[in-house]
């Protein structure tokens, strides 16, 4: 295999601030998408596996996306395919306005 062909996984890892915050996300994500939860330092972890489908990675996004409007964070950091990307939260008005 070329050392420049891309490596794509199937598991998509999430930050997140406090345990709390933990716990309401897994809520929201774990009937569709398992995978693991751990902390490190001061920040925790949490997996979650994708299930082959082509729009699985959008779905996920999309839901941990209305989850971070709805808890009141600003932003979350997320990594795939072994490079990080933060997602930040829909403002209001745009959630509304799509509607």
């Amino acid at each position: 295999m070329d050392s420049t062909t891309l490596q794509m996984s199937n598991t998509v890892r999430f930050e997140l601030p406090t345990y709390v915050d933990v716990d309401r996300f897994c809520e929201r994500i774990r009937a569709r998408w398992p995978g693991s939860t751990k902390s490190e330092d001061d920040i925790w972890l949490v997996s979650a596996r994708l299930r082959g489908n082509k729009n699985d990675l959008a779905l996920l996004l999309r839901e941990v996306e209305a989850y971070v409007a709805e808890s009141g964070l600003q932003a979350i950091r997320y990594h795939v395919d072994g490079r990080a990307y933060v997602l930040e939260a829909l403002a209001r008005e745009e959630t509304a306005a799509a509607a």
